[in-house]
């Protein structure tokens, strides 16, 4: 079974990016490179953290503006990617799987 990554919509993770206790995998989405745990602990200021949803935006924003840049391209459906890039037509799709349009 995949699980959708909340960044960027990718249906490929082999776990959830977090379990019934709200804990981290710690996996690496394979599409977009955000690691569960590590990319989500972002400090603002000593001991005030960013909030989970406001980083999975701010990341995804980052990613999209550089261009869909694929991590693992192997692991990603050839049909959907072209030069190591999620295409425009796929990454709308795939973005659909958590409510996100361009």
């Amino acid at each position: 079974m995949c699980y959708i990554c909340p960044v960027c919509g990718f249906e490929g993770l082999p776990e959830p990016a977090y379990n019934e206790y709200n804990e981290a995998s710690y996996e690496l989405c394979s599409c977009c490179f955000f690691q569960f745990g590590v990319d989500d602990d972002v400090e603002i200021k000593e001991d005030v953290y960013m909030e989970r949803e406001d980083t999975h935006k701010l990341y995804r924003k980052q990613w999209i503006d550089d261009g869909a840049i694929l991590l693992i391209p192997l692991h990603y459906p050839a049909g959907r990617q072209l030069h190591g890039k999620v295409k425009p037509e796929a990454l709308s799709k795939q973005l659909k799987n958590i409510n996100v349009t361009l």
